[in-house]
């Protein structure tokens, strides 16, 4: 079978012990890669009720079928685990070359579990694993701990995933990064940290997936380029990757001041023409000819010199209107800040976000602060914060917890100021003024997410399957679906949420690419990839359920469900989730009153066990 290495790796830090295990057909079939694998044995492997920073939770990392080849926007590495942050199931997806190192490497995936009693690192070579000592590594940041590990295996070209300090201090919403490329969301880098894991090093000189039919594979990879090249977004995106920020302010639905307002005050300082004139070099993923990364050098103001790749659009709006602030050097050097000490952008924004609103209304007070003056503008305050939360020091000790835990600790009603879904920071999308990309957020399995269901009939207007009035809630139940399912199979791949969006990677390349990669049969059957996507999105509900997560949990903050959007041509919108959510659960063939996949649709679906398992407990 190509497309496969048809091995994973098996690693016990509590005793040392490494093993290699074959995937099985039945998986593969069932699964097809990346994200299916990462939430079957989630879901099979994971008791109810363990705690995510505990010995019992597990790291999963995962490539896909077509990493490591020629095709384009496949070279995407995914971390599956149980969140810290939310208590939910969780998958976080990184770029860069760690995807293509790990198949090279002859594997598949490598799964993590127990929990080291003293910091290591997994080396990666010729087929050997060992776990090294990390001691002399902890503490590093994520740029000095991939040189000095390098270093010491005597590989400079070698691909890592790391943590830096804010994993070590298990900082709710901490990353993993390779090079500067993160899987971001959701605490994945605290669960690495709670293991003790420093880093996965992977020493490898190149290397060759091996495909079923290389010829077909090829011609479709060249087909792939001409959609590419022939697609007008393709030159703007490749051009400015995605420093889209005045699209999203001009719609009005640009959160500002902890999502009060759509558009920020003096938001021309912002544009995007003034990230072009910072633009120094364009980057990009394993043989991805988007390059859609960009590095930014401030050229004066209070942060010249700052340099870093990116900020993307999250991280542009993270620090900006989350404070009230138009200062664009900020924005660079947060980045850069967040990267080095590995922590996600848009909580680590967002929490900051909350804690400024709190001090406007008088909930905390300069004496909670250490003395910072958290008034709407302070990107200096900000930048300390991040510092702070990384360390666990300070008032950075509670907002390292996350929006929610941060609003309970606080008291005095801070926990309606949480801007979440799910537990899980929302990013730089008003639901409000877009009621299809709302849907999602308050449906995602993994809380507020943009890259679960992205909606871009609505955002860009993509008519695909058809046009959608972003203001409208007819149809939108059966439109989140359908991005929903696109987005799971896109990422069994994992194919890159950003060229799916426009949709240059369709359901039909997706098959062809698989086919002739893997010479799978079935793969060759849209309807069959598309079943095997919802049924993926199910297992991914069922864990949640299973964790106490149902209807009651698909919700937005109450602001969004009851104040009008101020500002911007969305001003006076709100969200409205019940119907919203019954149209949904209708498309889905969920139960309306709770939210749980029926028995019927679990059995169609192919999901007998977890039938059974609801039956069990009630569920169904």
């Amino acid at each position: 079978m190509g497309g496969y290495t048809g091995k994973f790796l098996r690693v016990n830090l509590s005793t040392g012990q490494i093993s290699e295990e074959d995937l099985g057909k039945e998986l593969i079939r069932d699964y097809i890669g990346g994200r299916g694998f990462g939430a079957k044995i989630l879901y099979d492997e994971i008791e109810p009720g363990i705690d995510p920073l505990g010995p019992e939770n597990k790291l999963i990392f995962t490539a896909g079928p077509i990493a490591g080849t020629k095709a384009q926007s496949f070279a995407r590495w995914m971390v599956t685990t149980k969140s810290p942050l939310t208590g939910t199931y969780m998958r976080s997806v990184g770029g860069g070359d760690f995807a293509a190192w790990l198949k090279f490497a002859g594997l598949d995936m490598i799964i993590l579990e127990g929990s080291s009693e003293k910091p290591v690192y997994l080396y990666v070579k010729d087929g050997k694993y060992e776990l090294r000592d990390a001691a002399a590594f902890w503490g590093m940041n994520t740029a000095e701990v991939q040189d000095a590990i390098r270093e010491e295996i005597g590989d400079k070209k070698a691909k890592l995933a790391c943590i830096g300090p804010a994993g070590e201090n298990l900082v709710r919403f901490a990353l993993i990064e390779s090079d500067r490329r993160t899987a971001s969301r959701g605490g994945v880098g605290a669960v690495m940290g709670s293991k003790k894991l420093k880093a996965i090093a992977i020493s490898q000189k190149g290397g060759k997936v091996a495909l079923s039919d290389p010829d077909a594979f090829a011609a479709m990879v060249k087909e792939q380029i001409a959609t590419y090249k022939n697609d007008l977004m393709f030159h703007s995106f490749s051009t400015t990757g995605t420093a889209m920020v005045d699209f999203m302010n001009s719609m009005g639905i640009y959160p500002t001041k902890n999502f009060r307002e759509g558009q920020l005050e003096g938001f021309d300082a912002l544009a995007g023409e003034h990230y072009g004139n910072m633009r120094e070099k364009h980057t990009g993923c394993y043989n991805c000819m988007v390059r859609c990364g960009k590095v930014y050098r401030v050229p004066s103001g209070p942060y010249e010199g700052a340099v870093n790749e990116g900020p993307e659009y999250e991280s542009m709006w993270a620090f900006s209107a989350t404070i009230g602030s138009n200062e664009i050097g900020v924005t660079v050097a947060a980045d850069g800040l967040c990267d080095d000490l590995g922590m996600d952008t848009i909580s680590a924004g967002s929490v900051i976000g909350m804690a400024f609103e709190l001090y406007e209304k008088g909930i905390i007070t300069k004496e909670d602060t250490g003395g910072l003056e958290l008034t709407y503008g302070n990107h200096a305050a900000l930048m300390e914060l991040l510092k702070q939360i990384a360390n666990r020091e300070g008032l950075g000790d509670l907002l390292a917890e996350g929006s929610v835990r941060f609003g309970q600790k606080i008291g005095q009603g801070a926990e309606k100021y949480a801007m979440t879904a799910k537990g899980m920071e929302m990013p730089a999308y008003d639901p409000r003024g877009v009621k299809a990309h709302g849907l999602s957020f308050a449906t995602s399995t993994i809380g507020g997410s943009h890259c679960i269901g992205y909606a871009p009939q609505e955002i860009f207007g993509i008519p695909i399957p058809r046009p959608a009035d972003r203001f409208s809630l007819g149809g939108k139940g059966e439109l989140t679906k359908i991005n929903q399912d696109y987005t799971t199979l896109l990422e069994t791949c994992i194919g890159c949420v950003f060229p799916g969006c426009f949709r240059w990677i369709t359901e039909e390349l997706m098959s062809k690419l698989l086919t002739a990669a893997t010479g799978v049969e079935e793969f060759g059957d849209v309807g069959y990839l598309l079943k095997v996507a919802e049924r993926i999105y199910n297992v991914e509900r069922a864990f949640n359920v299973r964790e106490g997560f149902a209807r009651e949990a698909d919700t937005l903050p109450e602001r969004l469900l009851k104040e009008p959007l101020i500002g911007g041509p969305a001003a006076g919108q709100i969200f409205e989730r019940d119907p919203l959510l019954d149209q949904y659960y209708e498309a889905r063939g969920w139960d309306k009153e709770t939210g749980v996949p029926t028995e019927a649709r679990l059995k169609k679906l192919g999901l007998e066990d977890v039938a059974a398992d609801f039956k069990n407990l009630g569920k169904v």
